[in-house]
């Protein structure tokens, strides 16, 4: 351990943490992909020559992640979504437990493929649908891709400001004249709104404005997935972030306002999980923590400069973006888990 903190710092390293720091505190705070960057560069730079490197590298983000998410909970916590958090905490729990058996047996170069098998096979499952859709629309319309409760219809022209297409021929899941009923009923026949229909109005701000594509049964079976699949990542090589962008953004579908604050709610309490399991396991010491606490400084910071490039972003382009930098990140990592 006194090697490893003699590296991280030392003048050629030090630099390189405070600026995976400022990425960390910006991608926790909304800005699309750069938390999944920050992840990725911190294990690429963990130093191969020491032994543990990796998970002396990955520990030291602990407390790190820990002081962020805290900020980043309170910060958006008026557009927080419980029943998210609370539906993916028991799987990610069991799914720590496994990733810190697989630690305890696995090389540092091992961890690295394993996680980017990960990340690219999680990505694969939600992105294979919206490829076939976009690239064969006949096959989609006749095999029902997105379910039997829902049709597909071409629309031309100029789409609402809520699908975010302008002047061009897409897609789109239109579903049944229920959801119409249902959206009309938060509507006043008199142009304004009970006190009930506002409070509707008010939780509803955590979902997209779009309607919503996913199955109660179907949102249980993904959170127990990518909360196992997830928990053990982020033992390894804390990269649950980018597995479970894609079931709150795509799955859960949360507005980004609330995605970052349920994001940050979840974490708060799998960080805080994390910090005795590593200070037992060696891999985290007291002597760490004068240089994390200096580091989560610098990514509170960027937490707080984050929240006006978030809200002022499409929400297409922020859901693009994530699913980019999770192809990017799984095939980093298996660069990296072949070649090392």
């Amino acid at each position: 351990m006194d090697e490893y903190i003699s590296f991280a710092t030392s003048p050629t390293h030090l630099p390189t943490l405070l600026a995976i720091s400022l990425l960390l505190g910006l991608g926790k705070g909304g800005v699309p992909g750069l938390a999944t960057v920050a992840t990725s560069a911190t294990v690429l730079t963990a130093p191969a020559h020491i032994v543990g490197g990796l998970g002396y590298a990955v520990a030291l983000m602990v407390p790190i992640l820990t002081m962020i998410d805290v900020y980043a909970a309170w910060l958006h916590g008026e557009a927080l979504d419980w029943k998210t958090v609370w539906l993916l905490l028991p799987s990610s729990v069991a799914g720590m437990v496994l990733g810190g058996l697989v630690d305890s047996y696995s090389t540092d170069q091992g961890a690295r493929l394993l996680v980017g098998i990960i990340l690219l096979g999680i990505l694969a499952l939600r992105t294979w649908k919206d490829v076939a859709i976009y690239l064969f629309p006949s096959y989609a319309i006749r095999h029902q891709l997105s379910g039997d409760t829902k049709e597909y219809k071409t629309i031309e022209g100029k789409g609402s400001d809520d699908e975010g297409d302008h002047g061009e021929e897409a897609i789109w899941l239109i579903q049944s004249s229920t959801d119409a009923e249902d959206h009309q009923h938060h509507v006043d026949v008199e142009g304004g709104e009970s006190a009930k229909q506002k409070h509707n109005t008010v939780k509803n701000t955590t979902r997209r404005k779009t309607q919503p594509s996913t199955t109660p049964t179907t949102k249980i079976l993904w959170a127990c997935t990518v909360g196992l699949i997830g928990g053990a990542a982020t033992m390894l090589t804390n990269s649950m972030g980018p597995i479970l962008n894609v079931y709150l953004l795509s799955i859960a579908e949360l507005s980004p306002q609330s995605y970052i604050g349920t994001r940050a709610m979840f974490f708060s309490f799998l960080n805080i999980g994390k910090l005795p399991i590593r200070f037992m396991g060696g891999t985290l010491g007291v002597e760490m923590l004068p240089l994390a606490a200096g580091l989560g400084a610098v990514s509170v910071v960027g937490v707080f400069c984050a929240k006006p490039i978030m809200l002022g972003m499409d929400e297409k382009t922020f859901v693009r973006l994530e699913l980019g930098v999770v192809g990017f990140a799984g095939w980093r990592l298996c660069y990296m888990g072949v070649v090392s």
